[in-house]
């Protein structure tokens, strides 16, 4: 018989958050992550829908404006690193492999996936004072010492969030520079504090000074799957007892509504479902139903329930999960008898493609083949060996 190929890593293994349970500490448990939430939503200005849905923003836009009807849960964000492997990006239960793939980005937020990948050329370093010409209002100074490390996500609503209706087609433009900026800091958060990366403000200017394109040319889709991937891989290895518990960074709408659509654990019960005459216009995608539905959550676990689900993932058995819920019938359910938005499969063709997913610095690995039942496809057991990069490109 063949000799089984060795998946884990040695460092990651020994640095991974299951050693906290493995070898458990009961005068310092495990605690749940720090979410960097942005705690006030931006309406969306009716002048920005056309750049928003001609760069394919329009539906992550609506996520984030409905800040009301979403609530982050740390628990579950937590128990979910508690199970992801970086050496094969996807989380690991007892019943089998689970992973956010490209199609549940389609799914889910509606963002392409076909375009340009988000990388950035070399960030000038006069870049704040760019910004401040651009806005014409100068950037505050920061409290760190050194240079600033990104445009500051609070600042950038309080002095561009209020549009008037006579303004002029320039002061639209840098209210819609700003807001495009607050955007990508609620799409890829980061560990520098409340700030949008340098790297986005590329992407931003040539959104607001192009003209409008006939099809998206960025792939905003595989970005976000590239940051959620390497913020998974990040996170599983913050185990040190500081005073202040550790930060996960990726973007918590998208994971958490996957995890709603595949996993039982921490999933609210939808008690007034929204109809499809509820949604409004927009870019409608599956993850409606849990925008607009009224929900409720079980008592029990309201808050401070991360033992709760940690141990219901230890008890996951295959018949609980959700493999594949993106059916015909699932989607009926949604839509009933309107049509699924071409946004959602437009990019359909490169759902199971084999590459590497980018976004500014990061490369992560993608394999769709590890957890071919969320595609509605047989799996190989076990399943293929992952693609891997070497360790000094991951970092």
């Amino acid at each position: 018989m063949a000799e089984m190929l060795q998946l884990l890593n040695g460092y990651h293994d020994n640095h991974h958050r299951c050693q906290l349970f493995i070898n458990p500490n009961h005068e310092n448990p495990p605690r749940t992550f720090r979410l960097r939430t942005v705690k006030t939503p931006w309406s969306i200005e009716n002048r920005f829908l056309e750049h928003l849905e001609a760069y394919g923003l329009l539906h992550f836009a609506n996520i984030a404006a409905r800040r009301g009807s979403f609530t982050a849960d740390p628990s579950l964000l937590t128990s979910l690193v508690d199970r992801w492997r970086p050496e094969t990006h996807t989380f690991h239960f007892r019943c089998g492999e689970l992973a956010p793939t490209l199609k549940d980005v389609s799914m889910i937020t509606a963002l392409p996936i076909r375009g340009v990948p988000v990388v950035h050329p070399r960030v000038s370093p006069n870049w704040p004072a760019d910004v401040s010409a651009r806005l014409r209002l100068e950037m505050p100074i920061s409290d760190r010492s050194g240079p600033p490390r990104g445009v500051p996500h609070s600042w950038l609503r309080i002095n561009f969030e209020i549009l008037s209706t006579h303004a002029d087609p320039e002061t639209t433009k840098r209210h819609l520079f700003a807001y495009l900026l607050w955007l990508f800091g609620v799409m890829f958060p980061n560990s520098h504090g409340d700030v949008v990366l340098p790297g986005l403000i590329y992407f931003a200017a040539k959104i607001v000074d192009e003209p409008l394109p006939q099809n998206p040319p960025y792939s905003f889709g595989s970005a976000l799957l590239s940051h959620t991937y390497r913020g998974l891989c990040d996170a599983t290895q913050k185990t040190a007892f500081t005073s202040k518990a550790p930060l996960l960074c990726v973007s918590y709408e998208f994971l958490q509504l996957w995890s709603w659509e595949y996993l039982p654990v921490g999933r609210p019960q939808i008690v007034e479902p929204a109809t499809p005459y509820n949604y409004g216009e927009g870019v409608v995608t599956m993850s409606t139903r849990w925008m607009l539905g009224r929900k409720k959550w079980s008592t029990k676990i309201a808050k401070n329930c991360y033992p709760i689900y940690h141990d219901q993932f230890e008890l996951l058995n295959d018949s609980l999960i959700t493999w594949n819920p993106w059916t015909e019938a699932h989607i009926d359910m949604v839509f009933g008898s309107q049509h699924m938005p071409v946004e959602c499969v437009r990019d359909s063709a490169f759902w199971m493609t084999r590459c590497n997913l980018l976004y500014l610095w990061f490369v992560e690995p993608y394999n769709p083949d590890r957890v071919m039942r969320q595609f509605g496809l047989y799996q190989d057991i076990p399943p293929p060996v992952p693609r891997c990069i070497d360790e000094e490109t991951h970092k």
